[in-house]
């Protein structure tokens, strides 16, 4: 039987789409997903749902000097 898997992964670079901020997800925990920023700006926050979250664009990508996204 086929796995189905709907996420990203820890390590992802997401944007959260209610406050537009960018981070890299982390491992999630019994609160939800914890994101920590990539601006420096305040600390870690956590959602509860990954309906919240998009995939950086590699727009958004090039303007952190990081190269396009790949998916293996």
């Amino acid at each position: 039987m086929a796995t189905h898997w709907a996420g990203y992964r820890s390590g992802a670079l997401v944007v959260d789409r209610d406050t537009d901020r960018m981070g890299v997800m982390q491992a999630r925990t019994e609160d939800g997903y914890p994101i920590a920023p990539v601006d420096g700006s305040g600390g870690r926050w956590t959602v509860r749902s990954m309906d919240r979250l998009r995939i950086a664009t590699n727009e958004e990508r090039r303007a952190l000097g990081l190269g396009p996204r790949s998916v293996d």
